[in-house]
């Protein structure tokens, strides 16, 4: 998966990991799942995952899944604990809440939403097994991209701001002093050039005195 799925706008964030060694299915249902939902639930939901105390909802891998207990969720009530795949789902997610922050989103508030998440088949390895056996095992890998969102307007951040307002005096103080050097220099070339006049008209002066003596 090396190209981009989402155009991003002034609002939004993306993150990606590629090549990660997780089930491509449980992938599907993860982005699947945490598609258009707070980025705080979806950090809830992960961890919750992870700790065995939620299951993630199977839609379209579900053959052979018995169901879970209580009420249906998302409509279906299969599921299974791919503790994995949240692990690295929550990495991604972190990857993308920082280059949020960067950018000058306000993370902290509820407003940050999961716009969109995609999954694509990663490179596919070969792993050979101890002992001389000749079984060959092909390891598959699964790459992520998560594009967080802002709802609102864009605010960009205060240090670029005072960054911005900085630079141009400094940018100022730089002309004057370099106008200041200038001018101190044509004064000192102006001096030197005088000097080297008035000796060169005493050495000729000197030598049509010697002529004349002669």
């Amino acid at each position: 998966m090396k190209k981009q799925y989402y155009t991003m706008n002034g609002n939004d964030v993306s993150a990606r990991s590629y090549n990660c060694p997780i089930s491509f299915k449980f992938s599907v249902e993860m982005a699947r799942e945490i598609k258009d939902k707070p980025y705080k639930k979806v950090i809830k939901f992960l961890d919750d995952v992870m700790d065995l105390k939620r299951h993630l909802p199977l839609k379209r891998y579900n053959r052979d899944v018995g169901h879970k207990k209580g009420d249906a969720v998302s409509g279906v009530k299969s599921g299974r604990y791919p503790v994995k795949v949240a692990k690295y789902f929550k990495k991604v997610l972190e990857m993308a809440k920082s280059n949020a922050d960067y950018k000058g989103l306000d993370s902290e508030k509820k407003d940050l939403i999961v716009r969109g998440a995609v999954v694509s088949q990663g490179v596919k390895r070969f792993n050979f097994q101890t002992k001389g056996k000749r079984r060959v095992r092909r390891d598959q890998t699964t790459s992520i991209e998560i594009v967080l969102v802002q709802q609102g307007k864009f605010v960009a951040k205060a240090k670029e701001t005072k960054k911005a307002e900085i630079k141009p005096e400094l940018k100022a103080e730089s002309k004057t002093e370099t106008k200041k050097e200038t001018v101190v220099q044509k004064d000192i070339d102006k001096k030197v050039l005088q000097k080297e006049k008035v000796e060169e008209h005493k050495k000729t002066l000197a030598r049509e005195n010697q002529k004349g003596s002669n």
